[in-house]
């Protein structure tokens, strides 16, 4: 058995589950089955440490130099019940960390979305309601979580979102460069990272994709600018561009 040494922290809908898969495909890269195993911040997480441990058997994949586990829940600031980045640096001091960060108002109705499928939310084919409900909010503050993680593992990957969707090929080649590993995935044969909101809704049968009205897109900005300005000061990507992203929906 091996303890991961790699860790795809979050955030939530934000491609986690398809950057998982992908990165699963190379012969560098063990990933973990299932992709997440929400170990880190639970309450009895120490008791639990063989069995999430025996989930990296070393000889699944012979020659394998990164184990991987991606819980898009683990990016959180610490809190009176637990920090979840000093657990793992605890645990797991040699471990590689990645985030990737999306757009947190754009975040904000994916997650908003999620919920309204997952029957905790009402149907509406416009979300006016900015609340932290599933704590949809506070998980979009970003320079507030980043800026503690990168105390704690200062050598945190960070990638927008955007450039996953933009570029995947790039990102990932990029990646591979930082973890010092040739890259072996077949780049130019990439599934997209994303389905489109027009597949998402014939897949549930609704009239249309939720999308957020011009009152509440306008308070989140104003909600995450000063967080988005911090942020800036911390990655090396334009973060500010999102307080310019007017798009609706």
């Amino acid at each position: 058995m091996r303890w991961p040494n790699l860790l795809l922290v979050g955030v939530q809908k934000s491609g986690t589950t398809w950057m998982h898969r992908t990165l699963s495909q190379s012969r560098h890269i063990f990933g973990s089955t299932p992709k997440e195993l929400n170990l880190w911040g639970k309450p009895d997480y120490l008791y639990r440490l063989n069995d999430y441990r025996a989930k990296f058997p070393a000889e699944a994949k012979p020659g394998a130099l990164y184990f991987l586990e991606s819980t898009p829940h683990y990016f959180h600031a610490p809190s009176p019940l637990a920090d979840i980045a000093q657990q793992i640096r605890d645990t797991l001091p040699e471990v590689r960390i990645l985030v990737i960060l999306r757009n947190p108002v754009d975040r904000y109705r994916s997650a908003y979305t999620h919920h309204i499928q997952m029957g905790r939310l009402p149907y509406t084919a416009e979300i006016d309601e900015v609340t932290d409900a599933q704590i949809m909010l506070s998980t979009g503050l970003y320079g507030k979580i980043l800026s503690h993680w990168q105390k704690v593992f200062p050598g945190i990957i960070v990638y927008p979102y955007d450039r996953l969707e933009a570029d995947p090929a790039e990102l990932l080649s990029d990646l591979f460069a930082r973890l010092d590993l040739d890259c072996d995935l077949d780049l130019a044969g990439l599934d997209p990272p994303v389905h489109t909101s027009e597949q998402k809704r014939r897949r549930l049968g609704w009239p249309v994709v939720p999308r957020l009205s011009a009152r509440a897109r306008a308070a989140l900005i104003a909600h995450y600018r000063a967080d988005i300005m911090h942020l800036d000061s911390l990655v090396d990507f334009d973060a500010t561009a999102w307080l310019a992203d007017e798009r609706p929906g």
